[in-house]
């Protein structure tokens, strides 16, 4: 009777020690893969927040700019322009090839805005005059940056999987 149970009982411990021994691994590989994406989940959102916080910072800087700006104060919005440009590049590994096409939208919208006040201001004539309202009306009016804002929020939240959060 020993021998018929003996053999049951070996495949039952072997079973169970295998068991152990295969949900150990495959738990430490989860636990690895766990934390190497909090990390990268993590260093997204921070990205995602400073493009965030430097592009409100650029839009703020030029809507000053335009009613009290020196050229002083140009070189130093273009160096936050130009600031930008490098960490979104610095960050392309992070960043889709569709964020990175809204960011060089929005770029290109700052820089075209900048250059209108920039040569309003360093020209004392009114040559400029309607490039400068022009540029103006699209401070106040937020219309292509906020259309651009929307785009690139939005992929931000499908990349980090939270786009029920702003419903």
């Amino acid at each position: 009777m020993i021998e018929k149970i003996l053999p049951a009982i070996i495949t039952i411990i072997g079973n169970v020690i295998f068991y152990l021994w295969i949900k150990g691994r495959v738990d430490k590989s989860i636990e690895k893969n766990k934390i190497a994406y909090s990390g990268i989940f993590k260093e997204k959102v921070n990205i995602y927040r400073e493009l965030l916080e430097k592009t409100y910072g650029i839009k703020k800087e030029l809507n000053k700019f335009q009613y009290v700006g020196t050229k002083e104060e140009g070189t130093e919005i273009i160096q936050k322009i130009n600031d930008y440009i490098q960490f979104y590049s610095i960050n392309q590994p992070f960043l889709s090839d569709q964020m990175l096409a809204e960011l060089n939208k929005i770029r290109a919208e700052f820089q075209d805005v900048f250059d209108k006040f920039y040569m309003h201001i360093s020209n004392s004539k009114s040559d400029n005059l309607n490039e400068f309202f022009e540029a103006g009306n699209k401070l106040k009016t937020n219309n292509p940056f906020n259309e651009i804002e929307k785009r690139i929020i939005k992929e931000m939240r499908n990349d980090l999987k939270i786009a029920e959060f702003g419903k």
